[in-house]
């Protein structure tokens, strides 16, 4: 009778785990519709206007903090990790929402930030326009595909004027324009902005100098270190690691170090254990030759490190202390747990190959290091290694709170991505939404060459690309009305005019410039992004 009621309970509790478990499920499959923000499926005309809805929402996020003016963000994300950032890709990062525009238009600015590092607010704000205007079109009778022939003619149109509008770099006040517009847009003051502009145009003249016009990667000779200070900004050349040694008992000054460079652990493991992960003891005497093989092995490691003739030791993996401390007593400096970025980095300053402890260690093998210094800064040890004809710089940041160092570091970045860019193609355009307000125009004039409801599209492509001049206006305190008939009547003139942090329309001298490669990369994939959503003419919601 006992084992009939345990039995029965059994059956009861099995089947409330399994209610449990579908209860379980349908809130998270109802958690998930809800982050897809669509609950039947979507066709026909419904369709261009969930198109316009996710768009706008994504839009209104974006414009507020795009420009040199434009506002922060707090961004508090599913697992309370809390961003204050005004960073275009930072933003589409942390949204939670898997509706297939937001997707789409996430997808499209981690593309931008993959391929530019720069441009992801731009290419966004543009394509969010363009489906927005696009559903003006649908209203008024124009089918999918003529929107999307017209906005390929315009994006052909607009390759075009921007070959046309583009200013070749051919000097080092237009290089320092293009650099500093790019620092300014993440809202840094100006001061902070030439000042970063200073610092990675001298780490760009030092690489033109060695390599010419070779396509180099600036980013592989940048290393941007950012630690809580007194604010400063400070170029150092050469590489600086914030680590300390792995023993303070160390040499804290070398010159002329032979540098080595080692992937993994420098440690011993032991071949005895078995799958198990035990070790299996048969006699009294294993204990004792487990710790003899043990020594004589980890011996063998710390001597072949120091018969290779090297003082200065770079690990990626752990140390063992048995070795930490023999390479102190010959008066080795040891650094361990390194991150591969770093290990990459040292081995292109020095010429160090990275090997496995258990590779032979020959002297081509070895790097060299004119002076590696430790020193201690705000309680923080960093090394210092310089070595004489190499190209690669630190960036040092301090701040005195964590968001001035992302928004600096932010900066930096897009500097650099910018500055790379330039090194590739010296070419540039005019900045503060004097381009786009130029195509703007010009596409106006061409729409009136086209036969047929393209030329609708065409226009309403170049009141997309006004969408940034309109914005950059609106974020440093103008009226967009009264900007754009001042931009309008000095076009009219033939005068080049920007979007001042003055708070006014001036002509565009000295010059601001933006890289020419990123601004087109941003208008094709943001068109290109689009006539791929409007080729959608069903999204389908999976039945449960």
């Amino acid at each position: 009778m006992s084992t009939s009621l345990e039995y029965a309970g059994n059956m009861n509790a099995g089947n409330m785990n399994s209610m449990n478990a579908l209860d379980n499920m349908d809130a998270l499959r109802q958690s998930v519709r809800n982050r897809i923000g669509i609950k039947d499926d979507v066709e026909e005309d419904g369709l261009i206007y969930e198109m316009l809805h996710a768009s706008r929402d994504i839009k209104d996020l974006l414009v507020s903090s795009f420009g040199p003016r434009g506002s922060s963000k707090i961004i508090i994300n599913p697992t309370d990790d809390i961003f204050l950032t005004s960073d275009g890709k930072t933003i589409i990062e942390q949204i939670d929402v898997l509706h297939p525009v937001v997707t789409s238009l996430k997808e499209l600015a981690m593309s931008m930030d993959r391929v530019c590092g720069d441009g992801t607010k731009t290419a966004v704000i543009i394509a969010a326009s363009l489906i927005e205007n696009a559903a003006k079109l649908v209203d008024i009778g124009l089918h999918p595909t003529t929107i999307i022939k017209g906005y390929q003619l315009a994006l052909n149109k607009v390759y075009d004027i921007l070959n046309y509008e583009s200013i070749r770099i051919s000097s080092d006040s237009d290089l320092h324009s293009v650099i500093e517009n790019a620092s300014l847009s993440k809202g840094v003051e100006p001061h902070q902005a030439r000042i970063i502009a200073d610092i990675v145009l001298k780490t760009l003249a030092m690489i033109r100098d060695t390599h010419g016009d070779g396509h180099i990667d600036l980013n592989d000779y940048v290393k941007v270190i950012k630690k809580v200070g007194a604010p400063s900004i400070e170029s150092i050349s050469g590489m600086v690691l914030d680590e300390r040694p792995a023993r303070s008992d160390m040499p804290y000054h070398l010159e002329n170090a032979s540098v080595l460079m080692i992937n993994g652990n420098v440690k011993f493991e032991s071949k005895i254990i078995n799958s198990q992960r035990n070790l299996r003891i048969d006699d009294l005497a294993d204990p004792k030759l487990i710790l003899h093989g043990q020594e004589r092995n980890l011996k063998a490691m710390s001597q072949k490190i120091i018969d290779s003739g090297a003082n200065l030791v770079f690990c990626e993996g752990d140390v063992d202390e048995s070795i930490e401390a023999s390479l102190a007593k010959h008066g080795i400096l040891l650094f361990q747990k390194l991150k591969i970025r770093d290990m990459e980095m040292v081995s292109k300053a020095t010429g160090a190959s990275i090997l496995s402890i258990r590779d032979d260690i020959l002297p081509h093998n070895l790097g060299f290091a004119d002076e590696a210094k430790v020193e201690k800064r705000n309680d923080e040890h960093f090394l210092f290694l310089s070595v004489s004809d190499q190209l690669i710089s630190t960036i040092m940041i301090w701040e005195p709170f964590r968001y001035g160092l992302e928004k600096i570091e932010e900066a930096v970045d897009d500097a650099v991505n910018n500055a790379a860019f330039i090194l590739k193609n010296p070419i540039a355009v005019r900045g503060g939404g004097d381009v786009e307000f130029v195509l703007s125009q010009m596409l106006r004039h061409y729409s009136s060459t086209i036969v047929g409801k393209e030329q609708l599209a065409v226009i309403e492509y170049a009141n997309a690309l006004e969408e940034i001049p309109r914005t950059l206006a609106r974020n440093v305190g103008l009226n967009e009305v009264d900007t754009i008939t001042k931009m309008l009547n000095s076009y009219n003139k033939g005068i080049d005019c920007r979007i001042d942090l003055s708070r006014n329309v001036i002509a565009n001298d000295p010059p601001v410039y933006d890289s020419f490669s990123i601004k087109q990369m941003a208008i094709i994939a943001a068109t290109e992004a689009v006539s791929n959503m409007l080729r959608i003419d069903k999204i389908v919601l999976k039945k449960s």
